[in-house]
């Protein structure tokens, strides 16, 4: 049984995927230190993110005397990588270019790591999207850059948005370029006993 679904994410894409799936739920952002090396492999990079953003939420609102038997929470992180190095969100519009000219005409790997916590029983794991970029003009970039969009986005840019004019072809789940995998919430909820029918209002 569920009454109470929780994103522990402020990110407006996640949160429209999970409208799009006609869930219920409210969002309380995690607040937890991302201070993992760099250097892990990236599916395990964003795995162990997502655990700590899920469970810092649980662990701050069963301190608070809440009962979460019946709660699931959801925790999610997504990186890009590239030649083996993992691109986070660009600090400036500098690096969202730089970062923009590397992956033109190239393929890199979208990594998310999602978590689901449903009382005191937890499901992770992470889903790989392999994203070919068709070549770039610098003008393309900057205009782009210029625009605002690539700003707090893995990779520097929204493939939902007017980054998709970049992609050339998508390998695996589009919604875990967005920043959730759909397919793999779907899975991790049914090995927690959740089926979605019974979650989803529609």
């Amino acid at each position: 049984m569920v009454d109470r679904i929780i994103l522990a994410s402020a990110s407006p894409r996640r949160k429209e995927i999970l409208e799009m799936l006609k869930l219920r739920f409210e969002v309380i952002p995690s607040e937890a230190e991302e201070n993992i090396d760099m250097e892990t492999a990236p599916g395990k990079y964003v795995t162990e993110l997502a655990l700590m953003k899920a469970k810092e939420v649980k662990d701050r609102l069963e301190a608070r005397g809440e009962d979460l038997s019946h709660t699931v929470i959801i925790g999610c992180d997504t990186v890009v990588c590239y030649d083996g190095m993992i691109i986070g969100k660009p600090p400036d519009d500098v690096h969202a270019a730089l970062t923009l000219g590397v992956l033109s005409d190239s393929w890199h790997s979208v990594y998310s790591g999602l978590a689901l916590w449903h009382g005191d029983v937890c499901e992770a794991g992470a889903e790989r999207t392999d994203v070919k970029f068709r070549e770039i003009s610098e003008r393309e970039i900057w205009k782009y850059v210029e625009s605002g969009e690539p700003r707090g986005k893995a990779g520097s840019y929204a493939i939902q948005l007017a980054g998709a004019s970049f992609a050339e072809r998508i390998e695996g789940d589009f919604y875990n370029i967005v920043g959730l995998p759909v397919s793999l919430f779907v899975r991790m909820l049914k090995k927690l006993g959740i089926d979605i029918c019974d979650i989803a209002e529609y």
